[in-house]
């Protein structure tokens, strides 16, 4: 007899905190400009605790700059930059400092917007001739999860800035473009079995409706374009993705990890499937899989880190 039940759990969301200081050096029109940029934290609202997330999530490994005209007199600037020395300019990625060949006079005052970690979408940024353009600029993954979406995560940030009064622009910040979801599950004993029993997997997880389409920058409005598991996957014992502890043999707690496109309606949910193994008034095969589906926020956000802690 297999029970299906359905979890819903309420989570804080993760938000982010970055510094916005600029310096008051002494500025002369002809000085080269400056860009340095930083990359936001996960911050947990409930215990107020700062995550910067893992050595991956925090690796750039190349960028887009672009700088649209604020007038109707300058024309756009843009700058793709994948090594220490580029054309225009030059990056010193230790610091995230970005220099460019560009007096402060021919900058002016501009939106700066700084698309990292985008080779994958080059040949779009490349087309791109305004900031409406930019706007509409996404990836599409058709089974949109982890390791499908993985490190480097792709990420984006803007400000605007007047090089006339100052040539440096400061701490851009950077905001992953996707959200994480992680699952730690402990299991009770009823619950508790050998990974694989008879060659078939006794530890399944599925991924429900999660959106397609990675946008480089947050839409206003964005429009479903959803996409489910086909089949259960099995968990693996040490995987990117999900993981599972033993004690004597037999699985205690699982835990799945994957990165998840932002979706503004409700309905995104990831299902497992555990054995039971627990004594009723029907011997076996009466007895099968629990299934149960966790429902996650109905609006997930980029650059959020939502972690659930369930007991079953």
């Amino acid at each position: 007899m297999k029970r299906i039940v359905y979890i819903s759990l309420f989570l804080s969301l993760f938000f982010v905190a970055c510094s916005n200081g600029e310096t008051t050096d002494a500025l002369l029109e002809n000085n080269r400009i400056e860009l340095s940029f930083s990359i936001d934290n996960y911050v947990t609202k409930q215990t107020k605790a700062v995550d910067a997330g893992t050595v991956e999530e925090q690796r750039i490994d190349d960028l887009y700059l672009f700088l649209f005209p604020t007038t109707g007199s300058q024309t756009l600037k843009k700058y793709y930059v994948n090594t220490s020395t580029f054309t225009g300019g030059s990056w010193n990625s230790s610091n995230g400092k970005i220099s460019l060949n560009l007096t402060q006079a021919e900058a002016g005052n501009r939106q700066v917007y700084i698309i990292a970690n985008c080779s994958f979408i080059k040949s779009d940024l490349d087309a791109v001739a305004s900031l409406t353009g930019l706007q509409s600029v996404l990836k599409e993954t058709s089974q949109p999860w982890s390791d499908n979406i993985t490190t480097p995560v792709l990420m984006s940030g803007n400000k605007t800035h007047d090089f006339n009064s100052n040539f440096q622009l400061n701490n851009v910040p950077l905001t992953r473009t996707v959200a994480k979801v992680q699952l730690n599950v402990k299991l009770s004993a009823e619950h508790q079995s050998t990974p694989v029993v008879n060659s078939i997997a006794q530890y399944n997880y599925r991924f429900i409706d999660f959106d397609k389409n990675t946008y480089v920058l947050k839409q206003i409005s964005k429009t479903d374009n959803l996409a489910s598991s086909s089949d259960w996957v099995a968990w693996q014992a040490s995987g990117t993705v999900s993981a599972y502890n033993l004690e004597n043999g037999k699985v205690t707690e699982l835990i799945v990890s994957t990165y998840i496109n932002e979706r503004d309606n409700a309905g995104s949910a990831i299902e497992i499937s555990i054995p039971y193994q627990g004594a009723g008034p029907l011997p076996p095969p009466e007895f099968g899989n629990e299934t149960y589906k966790l429902l996650l926020p109905a609006k997930i956000e980029r650059n959020h880190w939502y972690i659930y802690d369930m007991e079953i």
